[in-house]
């Protein structure tokens, strides 16, 4: 039996009859996850956020060297990291592009909006979750 080759994609939208000018492509990909720690080069020092100190559990940001009290005004781990001036990377917010990967050394935590899919054992996903115990990340 002979088959033909398949055509490519932007082939198959001109076989339908839309004008090349008119096919647009768009790749969507994530880079991998990088958490970079305190580098030489920052602009700004890791430091304690400013406002009154939370009350909950003590979060540690373990390369950075800052403890501190997590506060429920925060709606989630990256934000508290983000007032600390930690270095972190995060692109969605709410767990769909796993940008913001970062082990996570001990405790426990929530996550205020189910990502579309958990991270690896020991990971955590800082965009959208919370501490329900103290706990050490790796940055």
């Amino acid at each position: 039996m002979h088959r033909r080759p398949v055509p490519r994609r932007r082939g198959r939208v001109r076989g339908h009859g839309l004008r090349p000018e008119r096919i647009h492509t768009e790749r969507f990909s994530a880079l991998a996850a990088v958490n970079p720690g305190v580098t030489p080069t920052a602009a700004v020092r890791p430091h304690q956020p400013s406002g009154p100190p939370g009350t909950g559990p003590l979060i540690t940001f373990a390369r950075s060297g800052i403890t501190t009290p997590w506060s429920p005004a925060r709606a989630s781990l990256l934000e508290l990291a983000e007032a600390c001036d930690i270095p972190t990377r995060w692109s969605c917010r709410t767990g769909v592009c796993h940008t913001c990967v970062t082990p996570l050394v001990t405790g426990d935590i929530a996550y205020t909006t189910p990502p579309l899919e958990l991270p690896g054992p020991g990971s955590v996903l800082v965009c959208c979750s919370t501490p329900t115990t103290e706990v050490v990340l790796d940055l």
